[in-house]
């Protein structure tokens, strides 16, 4: 077993004494987090500056939310410092792009990370105003309808389509129950679950003309066909047109 670090040994010790839950103190270090990149962001002129060069380009492709696996000749973004992130950007609240400047839009295992109530159209808003008209936004997000079917059809083909072994689950996993509570869950992290009938209507909501239930590696963008295989089996593909 490799060896904790300083900071992991230091972690496990405070966190249990804490007078809250580990959750809430993930949360609450996220949004600090989130807090610092987006002061930093008002007083950084050469951030600005950045933006502003940006956004003269026209048909923009923006990578949102984007963690390590940023894509090379697109304006990745992401809250957390990774390698080909363009720059750190709470996009929650905010897409720092003009109106009808970007081509397409990419957001995989994302939007489940978004309260529905308020940062969802927060969001979904910005999205809308910043695609061009014909622009298109592809959004990638566990599949509550694969994994609900699996479940409550006890089959162990259902859930081997979904990426998961239920004859060898991982040690923390007494029974399926735990799957579904980790991809809709994930410990506090993810705050909605979606199938595509939700997601359509809601994505109409802000706008967008047209809906298209897509699958792994198809898209009627070229550019937008390069989904992450690690998400394939549980994914819901969805694009839809401004």
């Amino acid at each position: 077993m490799k060896e904790k670090s300083l900071k992991q040994r230091i972690g496990s010790w405070l966190i249990p004494h804490l007078p809250m839950t580990r959750e809430l103190f993930d949360q609450n270090r996220y949004e600090w987090n989130s807090f610092i990149v987006n002061v930093l962001n008002c007083l950084n002129p050469l951030l600005k500056g950045k933006i502003r060069k940006l956004s003269e380009k026209k048909d923009l492709s923006l990578n949102i939310g984007a963690g390590p696996f940023g894509e090379a000749g697109w304006i990745n973004l992401d809250l957390a410092k990774h390698q080909n992130i363009a720059f750190r950007y709470d996009c929650r609240k905010k897409i720092p792009f003009p109106d009808a400047s970007v081509a397409r839009i990419r957001v995989e295992h994302f939007l489940e990370h978004l309260d529905i109530k308020q940062q969802t159209p927060q969001f979904l808003s910005h999205c809308y105003r910043v695609l061009k008209p014909g622009g298109i936004i592809r959004i990638v997000v566990p599949d509550i309808e694969k994994l609900i079917l699996a479940y409550t059809s006890n089959s162990a083909d259902k859930w081997l389509e979904c990426g998961w072994d239920i004859n060898h689950l991982p040690e923390e996993f007494d029974t399926p129950l735990f799957i579904l509570n980790h991809t809709f869950r994930q410990d506090g992290e993810h705050k909605f679950a979606f199938d595509f009938e939700t997601l359509e209507i809601i994505l109409k909501k802000f706008g967008f003309s047209k809906v298209i239930k897509q699958e792994f590696g198809k898209s009627i963008d070229e550019r937008l066909k390069n989904d992450l295989p690690n998400h394939q089996k549980y994914s819901l593909y969805v694009e839809a047109i401004r």
